[in-house]
């Protein structure tokens, strides 16, 4: 079972050995990168096995796949990282009817084989706008309907899924098959909506998380947790790892 941290959240303690050497300090053993940090392969391997860091999964835009994706697998070798993730459309990207969201899986369906091919695998993480209807379907199932699982896993961000009003032990279920990683990130309180981007600690959200690792822990090995915009990067860390290793043990 790993236990990472999407570095994301840390990116307003400093640099990026800043970043790496607090998620260390907080108990963490395995980080996700958002791609390579702006270092050439061998740095980047370097920079986080100096740390005493492992890096599970690396988030990869569209543009970085399309244009360096040598780049990107080089760096996954040197660091040994089985997992890419696509994280976000941005809203030029974003299609409307289902044969534009049908269009982006199979562009991903590509990568993927792509990948496979190094020894890779690619996984789509979703935010709240995939789950909003085009055609009679989700977007999201649209882009999974387009590649098989093999070609496209899912990281689930299910504090995203909840943020779009669906129900995430449904989606976990339809798309179960997919499971590459889980995004785990909490949904603060509705008195504390605007604090912290509306974003808590985890298990001191509204999203039932001990239920859904007790559900989860059987299906996939790789829980990554983030906050969007922690005012105490280091205590918001400490607490939601706690909770983690409190229910996966």
């Amino acid at each position: 079972m790993k236990v990472s941290v999407q570095i994301y959240s840390l990116r307003n303690v400093g640099d990026f050995d800043a970043q790496l050497a607090l998620a260390r300090d907080c108990g963490f053993e395995w980080v996700e990168t958002v791609a390579t940090h702006g270092l050439a392969p061998a740095d980047f391997a370097g920079r986080v096995a100096a740390h005493g860091l492992r890096v599970s999964s690396m988030h990869v835009s569209l543009l970085l796949l399309e244009s360096r994706l040598e780049e990107i697998v080089a760096a996954c070798q040197a660091s040994g990282c089985p997992l890419i993730v696509m994280p976000w459309l941005p809203m030029g990207e974003r299609g409307v009817g289902g044969a534009a969201w049908s269009a982006l899986g199979q562009r991903l369906a590509a990568f993927g084989d792509a990948l496979q091919r190094a020894g890779l695998r690619l996984a789509y993480h979703n935010h709240d706008f995939e789950f909003l209807r085009h055609d009679g379907r989700e977007a999201l199932d649209w882009i999974f309907a387009a590649a098989t699982p093999q070609q496209l896993g899912w990281e689930a961000d299910l504090g995203w899924v909840g943020r779009a009003g669906a129900d995430p032990f449904h989606w976990l279920e339809r798309h179960g098959d997919r499971l590459a990683a889980v995004h785990v990130k909490d949904i603060a309180p509705a008195r504390a909506a605007l604090d912290e981007d509306g974003w808590a600690p985890l298990g001191r959200g509204i999203l039932p998380w001990a239920k859904l690792l007790e559900q989860l822990a059987p299906r996939v090995d790789l829980f990554v947790f983030e906050h969007d915009l922690p005012r105490d990067a280091r205590a918001v860390l400490t607490t939601s790892r706690a909770f983690l290793k409190q229910h996966l043990g």
